[in-house]
């Protein structure tokens, strides 16, 4: 699990609570089922389904629904 900041929620709005979504991590990351929580100040949580290597911050995490974008930000860190 990780945070990302700066996070621009396509819809214009931040959903409510826990949604499904495809989460890429890099350019060349094959988007991994994951669940994304919106959190205050334009940050959000995210918790794959299956663990994923190289998290790395200050990359950008993009959240998707099929070919939607719903959403997206940068890195932070592991949630501890």
């Amino acid at each position: 699990a990780f945070t990302v900041s700066r996070v621009n929620w396509i819809a214009g709005e931040a959903p409510g609570g826990w949604i499904a979504a495809d989460v890429q991590i890099r350019h060349r990351h094959q988007a991994a089922p994951a669940r994304v929580q919106a959190l205050d100040d334009a940050r959000a949580e995210i918790e794959f389904a299956t663990p994923q290597s190289a998290v790395t911050p200050g990359q950008a995490a993009v959240f998707y629904d099929g070919d939607e974008v719903l959403g997206g930000g940068w890195i932070d860190s592991d949630r501890d």
